[in-house]
């Protein structure tokens, strides 16, 4: 019964591009037939519920994965190159706020949540709305455009301004960053090597960056907020290293997911994109939030059982590796009328592409103001786009938690 569920999930968690293309069939088939399904020495769990409650059941699930079963069995056949690799992974996790618990965990988010109030992420929108018209205005240069330029350079571009990154190095930035995000989620020695590298570089820069803006009398903002908690709350300069680089990372990654694949669902439903273009700055935000949950732009969060817990009736020993796949749940019927349908005036909200609790996404309503501005900047301006290939012909990456699409061409059309 379960040997297709097994295989399937074997070829999502190892990375398949075509599992990759489409999971959705094989969460629904997890959903109804095995919602909290052991893989070895991991537990996928399919359910908005179960999702929902793992992500908040800091007393029974740890974030620090890189201690898991699964981790374990990994190393134990990896070669040393690839035990070193991960060694140095899991240091930098061990640095970062989404792989801390408790009181670590909390006050590494108070530090870094003092650059994200609601004032700050107000102040961004002219610099977003700007940057969303000059690359718009590059990208129709070209009868095809690729609009996954836009999508990652625009929250590129503001991230590394509210970090003080000088523009000649955010395509280094992004490099890094690429390989990270093929670290996260999967136990891969080359993706491993490749992040330790990433990393190496990455921290070697950030440490440099921070010396440099500590120095200066000019900084102010998010990067004040960090350094001056480094004192008051005794933040490592590991902690500050790795929080500069988590943020740098996590701060356009996910957004880039939410612009390009969003986009892509929007062009393949030609009826919904029309009633975005009907009044783009008021469909926006209703629109941004059925995009979370339609095209689950991270679709999975990682926790490993720090005791015996239970869910769905199924016992999970401690130690085991737990998965609740955010974008399966972000499709339940349980949860949602007509799940499988993207319709952009869905009213209400609970999605799980934030994650929810305590490990809430920090960056939340910066990716939002970025969606909003960019669907509201492309559907007002060129309301007649079309995608310039078949959407069997674009090419999937990434890995389980962050699926990508490696390019997406499309023709503007003529500007409105």
């Amino acid at each position: 019964m379960t040997a297709d569920l097994d295989a399937g999930l074997r070829a999502l968690l190892a990375s398949d591009p075509d599992a990759l293309a489409d999971p959705y069939p094989l969460y629904r088939e997890l959903r109804e037939r095995s919602p909290v399904h052991e893989l070895g020495s991991v537990v996928v769990m399919a359910r908005h519920d179960d999702v929902k409650a793992a992500a908040r059941d800091t007393a029974g699930l740890s974030s620090r994965v890189f201690s898991s079963d699964r981790a374990a069995e990994a190393v134990a056949g990896m070669s040393e190159e690839g035990r070193r690799a991960h060694e140095a992974v899991a240091a930098y996790d061990a640095n970062i706020m989404s792989h801390a618990d408790g009181e670590h965990h909390a006050r590494l988010r108070r530090i870094a949540h003092r650059a994200f109030t609601p004032r700050r992420i107000a102040e961004l929108r002219a610099a977003v709305e700007t940057y969303t018209d000059e690359l718009l205005d590059e990208l129709a240069a070209s009868e095809v455009g690729d609009v996954k330029v836009l999508a990652y350079q625009l929250p590129l571009m503001v991230i590394s301004d509210m970090l003080g990154v000088p523009a000649a190095d955010r395509e280094r930035i992004h490099e890094w960053s690429a390989a990270i995000g093929r670290s996260r989620g999967v136990v891969d020695p080359e993706a491993l090597i490749g992040a330790e590298r990433a990393l190496a570089e990455f921290g070697e820069y950030v440490a440099a960056l921070a010396g440099d803006l500590r120095g200066s009398a000019d900084h102010s903002g998010i990067v004040a907020a960090l350094l001056d908690a480094e004192a008051e709350e005794r933040m490592s300069p590991e902690e500050l290293t790795a929080t500069f680089v988590f943020l740098l990372f996590a701060g356009h990654e996910t957004t880039t997911n939410l612009i390009a694949i969003g986009l892509l669902d929007l062009l393949t439903h030609p009826e919904q994109w029309r009633r975005l273009c009907d009044d783009p700055a008021a469909a926006a935000p209703a629109a941004v939030e059925e995009l979370l949950r339609f095209s689950s732009p991270v679709q999975l969060i990682q926790r490993v059982a720090a005791h015996d817990v239970e869910y769905g009736g199924v016992r999970i020993p401690a130690g085991r590796h737990v998965i609740g796949l955010l974008g399966s749940a972000n499709r339940d019927p349980g949860a949602f009328e007509r799940p499988d349908e993207l319709d952009v005036a869905r009213p209400g909200g609970g999605h799980l592409d934030f994650g929810f609790g305590p490990h809430f996404c920090l960056g939340a309503s910066l990716a939002r103001l970025e969606g909003q501005v960019a669907l509201t900047t492309l559907a007002r301006r060129y309301p007649d786009m079309e995608l310039a290939a078949e959407p069997g012909e674009l090419t999937w990456g990434g890995n389980a938690m962050l699926r990508s699409v490696a390019t997406l061409p499309v023709r503007l059309g003529a500007p409105a």
